[in-house]
């Protein structure tokens, strides 16, 4: 019995190496509207992993980075916009495109935004959303579909505007 265990695990420790090979040189399709989300893998300010998941509330993401121009002129807009929504039960999460959590944090603090910011290390927005152009916002339904994809920035009623049809769809 133990060596058939021992067999497994050896399989699968020479099989992991593939495994990200594949996924590496066959990604998914970025995701479209209607499409329900997949686990975001993400950092933390602090560097500690998070994964983003659908949450059963509406949520709007918004996908920016700190020396982003169009990013900085939308951020107080998205920070009004977040304590409006939060009272109707709408969360608003920001994804910084590859920075350092120092950089981050000065952001945070200058525009006071008052909803969870996670970062992406990776480029795992790029893949997973498409979001070549910042800032992206995406809006999901409490179901966990995505409900759009805004290239660009965004004023504060455009957001209320995004999030109530999002409320809506769910």
């Amino acid at each position: 019995m133990p060596a058939r265990w021992l067999f497994a695990a050896a399989a699968l420790v020479a099989l992991a190496p593939g495994v990200r090979y594949w996924e590496h040189h066959h990604p998914k399709p970025p995701l479209h509207a209607g499409d329900s989300l997949r686990p975001i893998h993400l950092s933390s300010l602090n560097g500690s992993p998070f994964t983003l998941v659908a949450s059963g509330r509406p949520t709007i993401i918004n996908i920016f980075a700190t020396w982003c121009e169009p990013c900085r002129g939308e951020a107080q807009d998205v920070a009004d916009a977040a304590r409006q929504l939060a009272k109707r039960g709408v969360d608003v999460i920001g994804i910084d495109q590859e920075e350092s959590g120092a950089q981050v944090t000065r952001f945070i603090d200058e525009f006071a935004l008052p909803y969870p910011i996670y970062i992406d290390t990776t480029g795992v927005t790029h893949r997973i959303f498409g979001a070549r152009f910042i800032p992206t916002t995406i809006s999901i339904d409490a179901a966990g579909r995505i409900q759009s994809i805004h290239p660009g920035p965004l004023t504060r009623s455009e957001l209320m505007s995004i999030a109530k049809m999002t409320d809506s769809a769910g």
